[in-house]
């Protein structure tokens, strides 16, 4: 990887984060990025590990992966990790450094102790960075729109085919191709769309055996949750009480599936008035994901 001491203004303000910036702001900020001496094929952080840094990629490219599956292939000029840096939350992919790549490396720390003593620098480094967040929202939201548009037409098609043939004579495939439609078109209604509750919007499930599990998946009809322990076998009866960041319902289900620590359970039909609870706390979640 090819070296070069520090980073210029002019490579910052590439960078949408910092064109608000004066001249002599910019210049401060630079100093606080060192190189960063990794080769190609090495990480620049792992999946899951907390972030303590953040990046900018100046030259070559950076893969950024989870499992094994390639999510982004970054060029430069670009910022990696800025809002994992500055929040302190786990990484959720891993970056791996490509061929002839130039990066530049700041320390959540040390930027975090510079604003505190630029206050003027910092506040409108902080602001610009949610700046920063509230554009990816948006744009997230049209292509979750543009997404959400074609699962309706693809909803209507399938029911449309379902119909023909429930009202076409039988075949040797008619049985099969309905079953899968109306497997697909169950799967697909709202009421199975799944969210991850956040941090700050913990889920649990307090088992009648006394033991607490982890939700990491919920909607109005399954609840996916890691648990420790002995664990239910599938098609096997459980209930508890879900506590949804403060409110809690008694639930009870079938396991539908296990997969090494994580259960899915599919849930009885809710009384009226816990099924407002589960509703109010799906659209709070579902809320972190929207912008106003």
């Amino acid at each position: 990887m090819t070296e070069r001491i520090g980073i210029s203004p002019a490579e910052l303000r590439g960078i949408p984060l910092f064109r608000g910036f004066s001249d002599e702001e910019v210049q401060r900020l630079a100093e606080l990025f060192e190189p960063v001496g990794a080769n190609e094929g090495e990480l620049l952080f792992a999946q899951g590990e907390a972030a303590g840094a953040f990046y900018v990629l100046i030259a070559g490219e950076v893969s950024l992966r989870q499992d094994e599956r390639e999510v982004y292939l970054l060029k430069p000029p670009c910022l990696i990790g800025e809002l994992g840096a500055t929040t302190g939350i786990l990484r959720h992919c891993r970056a791996v450094v490509g061929p002839a790549t130039v990066l530049r490396r700041i320390d959540s720390a040390r930027l975090h102790d510079f604003c505190s003593r630029n206050p003027d620098i910092g506040l409108a480094f902080y602001r610009a960075l949610l700046g920063s967040a509230a554009e990816k929202i948006a744009h997230d939201q049209r292509r979750t729109a543009e997404m959400r548009e074609h699962i309706i037409v693809t909803q209507k098609t399938m029911k449309g085919l379902r119909d023909f043939i429930l009202e076409s004579p039988d075949s040797p495939i008619s049985r099969r191709v309905h079953d899968a439609l109306e497997g697909l078109i169950q799967q697909n209604r709202r009421a199975n769309y799944r969210v991850e509750p956040p941090p700050a919007l913990a889920a649990y499930l307090r088992l009648d055996d006394g033991r607490v599990a982890t939700v990491v998946e919920l909607s109005r009809t399954h609840v996916n949750f890691r648990l420790t322990g002995a664990l239910p076998e599938p098609n096997g009866e459980i209930s508890g009480v879900l506590v949804l960041a403060g409110p809690e319902i008694p639930v009870s289900g079938r396991i539908l599936r296990v997969q090494g620590d994580r259960v899915v359970l599919v849930l009885d039909l809710l009384l009226d008035e816990f099924a407002a609870v589960l509703d109010g706390y799906l659209a709070r979640v579902q809320m972190f994901d929207f912008l106003v």
